[in-house]
This record gives structure tokens, sequence and C-alpha cells, in this order.
């Protein structure tokens, strides 16, 4: 027999402390039910003694209700057996759903279970021919539809003092089969009910926490969430490594525990004498964890681990009130349940804040560089100044042909380092985050036009023609300067890289995308094309290709990384088509209403 002491602890006969396997099935409006079944299935089938067990959530088999025999209910209510059928299947008599196992056929293993887990009456067998034996029982495995096994009815001491036979069972089920599918219900909703209702608090308060955020807020969020819409005192999502107040001393210990019940997929039940889970024995609790429990006003504690694949990621803390019930199986597979979506999310706000230290240092990479590259051009405005300012006044002079030709080496040399520096500086400068958004209504129509009109006397010089189709009203919100250079570079790009007789088309529409308004403008040559290779390759800053016949052409290779960074600043799109031999087309989408700012 077990006792409970002051503070409610199980206790047994000597004052040790007992596993609370007992009464952790169900609540009392359920098992006030079951023992009106109880009873009414005792009169129906005339039958003194009627006992019912449940199969618990973990597994073990619960007497909830028992009728007609005080003494049993005294010694067997509440208590829990493992679930173990093999003796009333192999000992017992199959009788119209029922078994019978007469008390001759228990052998000494048999009766020692039965002695620890069942109830032998104190009363004389009947003496008559077919007589009940006080160890004879009558069990039915009481099983849904689907054949699991939800719970078992033991009928005990026969009105008749007659064991049972094929025709009395029959009028047992008639009189009380409707009753063995109600006790089936109420096991199975109590099996799912009360997990699938701590699962839906958790997850509707999981729901609203807002999304995007990092560890600790998630951390914080998720703990005042829960703990409003569950029906428990405090709830508390611990990250692994972070110091919990109060449980300094313990932490190193504490930690070990909870990634230990990770490995086994267990948990600890914190009570204020014992601390305890379902796969070690008991220890005492710990002096720090039953500080707090007496710091925030809790009779117990539930620490369920929170973990992915091998890794622990923390604990699920779940406080319960002094006058609380125990915690039992259904509400720890809940709280088992819940903690998978609680790790689920540590996953993803890790990952997010890792996403954002990676996008930060990536941020910072980015702006040395642009710094780098402005200080750079910056430094070499001077000595190309000073090589103008040199060979302006060599120019002055006569010269030899051959000092006329290095002069000449020397003025191209520095107008190319001119024009680097240039595009240097127009690129970082499109690549300056804090700019901002371009707002200004640009007028592409009349900017394609004045670009074309400007470099038509370069396309003739090349003996290139250039044909503008260009729609009139072409209004987008951008940068002008940026729009400007950009085409700037596409047509001249065309003239440069198209053969003598070639021909350069600069086109301009309307064109909607995915229901967004915008402006499609393609420009296409009949110059020497791109290799397949290196397609993908022409935005990348200070690419040049590989092909003779392109590096005869002087550039910086700088010209279409900055058209690519002055769309994508426009939130538009922009793409290449080139077949080598024939030719070139590069296409740009600007949505008319131009790029969106962020707050």
């Amino acid at each position: 027999m077990s006792a409970r002491d002051e503070a409610g602890t199980v206790m047994d006969e000597d004052g040790l402390w007992v596993r609370p396997r007992g009464r952790a099935w169900g609540n009392e409006a359920q098992r006030a039910v079951l023992h009106a079944i109880a009873e009414d299935v005792a009169k129906r089938t005339h039958y003194k003694v009627v006992a019912i067990e449940a199969l618990r959530s973990d597994g073990y088999l619960e007497f909830v209700a028992i009728a007609g025999d005080d003494d049993a209910r005294d010694k067997m209510l509440g208590q829990a057996s493992p679930l173990a059928l093999d003796h009333i299947h192999q000992l017992g008599v199959e009788m119209g759903g029922w078994r019978h196992i007469p008390g001759e056929r228990l052998d000494d293993v048999t009766r020692a279970w039965l002695d620890e887990y069942g109830h032998r009456p104190d009363v004389p067998p009947s003496g008559l021919p077919g007589g009940w034996d006080p160890d004879d029982q009558l069990v039915r495995l009481l099983e849904n539809d689907d054949g699991e096994l939800r719970g078992l009815l033991y009928l005990d001491e026969p009105h008749s003092g007659l064991r049972p036979t094929p025709e009395t069972v029959a009028v047992i089920n008639t009189e009380a089969g409707v009753l063995f599918e109600a006790v089936i219900s109420i096991v199975e909703r109590e099996l799912y009910g009360e997990q699938v209702r701590m699962v839906t608090q958790a997850r509707r308060a999981i729901e609203s926490v807002r999304p995007g955020l990092g560890v600790q807020d998630l951390r914080s969020e998720l703990s005042r969430a829960m703990a409003e819409a569950m029906d428990v005192a405090t709830v508390d999502v611990i990250v692994a490594g972070a110091d919990v107040p109060g449980l300094e001393e313990d932490r190193r210990h504490v930690t070990e525990l909870m990634r230990e019940q990770w490995a086994r997929r267990g948990h600890v039940v914190v009570e204020r004498q014992r601390t305890w889970s379902t796969q070690e024995e008991s220890i005492e609790t710990p002096r720090s964890l039953t500080r707090l429990l007496d710091v925030h006003d809790l009779g117990s504690g539930l620490l369920v681990p929170i973990g992915a694949g091998d890794e622990y990621l923390g604990t699920l803390s779940m406080g319960r009130a002094r006058d609380a019930p125990r915690w039992n199986a259904s509400e720890i597979n809940a709280a088992t349940t819940v903690a998978s979506d609680v790790a689920r999310l540590l996953l993803e706000a890790r990952l997010m804040e890792r996403e954002r230290a990676l996008n930060a240092e990536l941020r910072d990479v980015n702006d040395y560089r642009r710094d780098m590259v402005l200080t750079l051009a910056h430094e070499l405005r001077n000595p190309v100044s000073v090589l103008f300012s040199h060979l302006e006044l060599l120019a002055l002079e006569s010269h030899s042909d051959e000092s006329r030709h290095s002069l000449e080496a020397l003025d191209r040399a520095a107008r190319r380092i001119e024009a680097m520096v240039a595009d240097l500086m127009t690129l970082a400068s499109v690549s300056d985050r804090e700019r901002g958004a371009p707002s200004d209504e640009v007028d592409l129509s009349a900017l394609l036009r004045e670009t074309g009109d400007f470099l038509a006397p370069t396309a003739s010089r090349a003996g290139v023609a250039l044909d503008l189709v260009v729609a009139d009203h072409l209004l987008v919100t951008g940068d002008a300067a940026g729009l400007e250079r950009m085409v700037a570079n596409l047509v001249s790009n065309a003239i440069k890289y198209s053969q003598e007789g070639g021909r350069v088309c600069l086109e301009a529409s309307p064109r909607s995308v995915d229901g967004t308004d915008g402006v499609l403008i393609t420009c296409t040559d009949t110059g020497i094309g791109i290799a397949a290779a290196e397609v993908d390759k022409v935005f990348t800053p200070f690419f040049r290709s590989r092909s003779p016949e392109a590096r005869q052409r002087p550039g910086t290779g700088l010209g279409l990384a900055i058209t690519e960074r002055v769309v994508s600043g426009h939130d538009g799109t922009i793409g290449v088509d080139s077949v080598l031999g024939r030719g070139t087309t590069f296409t740009v989408w600007l949505p008319v209403r131009g790029p969106r700012t962020t707050s």
C-alpha cells in the first residue's frame, strides 16, 4: 500500500518516495462517469464486482473505476501496471469476446503478478457444481474498431455463484454491450483529447508570435504567449547555454541531464522532494530547483528537451501551481509535441540571425570595397591631371616622328586611365546603399532620343547605322543621370563591337510584367557577339572577353557592371542574348513607379 505525506508526495510503507504512476489518467469527472458505468454494468450482468482498467498514453494500464468492493477500491484504484496480456491469452478460455481464466490454471508466476497488481477477494468458493472460484477471472479486452486496445473490463463474484457459460456471456453482451463502447469512447477521448487540447493551445500561442525574430526575442515572446494561452502557471523556453537566474550552482548538472534526456527523447518532472522521469531512478530535487519553485510559487515543473537530430537546443520548462494536479502522461506527451514545434522555430530564428550577420558582413565588405575604389579613383585623378598637363606642354614643341608617336601613346594611355577613374567612381556611386531610392520623374522617351542623337556621330564615324524606335510618353520614376549612363553604355558598346556596315537598333515600348506596368528597352547590334561561355560574366566588374577581336576595342570592363547596378537600383531586370559572330541583344525592363523604398 502507498500513502502521501503532508506535502502530497507519494510514499511507500517504509516512507520512501514512489514514482507517481497512479492517478495519471483523466480527471475526476471522467472517473466519476466510468464509476457510474461500472455500477451499471454490475446491475445488468448480475456480478457484484466490476473493475475498469484504462490504457494510458504512457503504455500503462490504470484502474480507474471499481464498483462493489471497497477493499479492492482502496487497494487498486489509481494504481497502474505495465501492459501485459500474455496470461490472459494463454490461460483464458474465449467466450463471446470475454476470457474466462479458471483459478486452477494459474501458475506461480501469474499468481505473483496478480498479487502485485490485482486483488483476490476474501470469500470462500461457492461449493456449487461449476461454481465460481475466488481466483477465477472474467476479463474483456476493450478494443476500438481498428482492434487497438483501450482498456480491460473485469467481472468478479457472480450473484449466481456459477462460472460463465457461452449462454450467460451472450446475455451479458446483450445487456451491457453498449456500455463497453462507452468505455472505449471515453478512454480514446482521454488518450487524445487532453494532448490535442494542450497542443492546440500552444500552437495558437506560437502562431501569435511575430515572424522574423532573433533567438532571444523569439524565446521571450514564445514564453509569454504560451504562458497566457495554456493551463499552466509558467512557461519558459530556455536556450542551451543561457543563464537561468538562481540555477548557477546546478547549471552544468541540469544541462547535462537535459542533454541526456534529448538523446533518449525523455523528460524530467521536478517535484519538491524528488525529481524523476520515466527512464531513470528518482533523485533528490536539487536545492536550486526547489528555490526556483519557491520563487515562482510553483508546486512542480515539467522539463522537456528541445532538439533537432543529434543537437540539443534547449529546454521547454512548464510550471504548475502548488494546488494543481500532478503532471499526467497526456500532458507530458503534449509538451513533447510542443517542444518539437519550438525546436523548428528556434532553428528558423538561428538561421535568420546567421543570415542577418552574414548580410551585415557582406555589406561591410561591400562598403569597404566601395570606399577603397573611391579612394583609389581620387588618388589616380591627380597623377592623371599631371600627365595631361605635361602632355599639353610637350605638344607645344616640335618633335620627331618617333617622339610624336610616343606622345600619342602616352595620351591614349592617360585618357584610358581617366575613363577608368570615371567608371570606378560611377560604379562606387551606383553601388552606394546610402544614396536612397531615386524618385524623380524621368521622361524616358526624351532621354533615349537625346542619347541616340548624342551617339549618332560616333556611329557614323564607325560606319554603323543607328536606328531608334521609341514610343512616346514613356515616363518612369528614377535617377535621370543613372538611366542616361545605362542607355549610353548599351548603345556605345553596341557601336564599338559592331563592324563597319553593321546596324544598331534601340527600341523602347510599354510592357507589363506580372501585373506591373513598365518599359521594355532593347538594344540590338549585328556585331561580333559574345561566346556562350562568357555571356553570364559580362556584368562582372573588370571582365573583358578573351576574344582577340573584342580585345582590339578599348574598354575598362566596367560599363556593363555599371549598367546592371543602375537597372537593379531601379528594381528592373536586364538580360543578354548573343550569338558569336552574329550580334547581341540586351533587354532591360524598368517598372514605371521605380524602386520600392524600405523602412
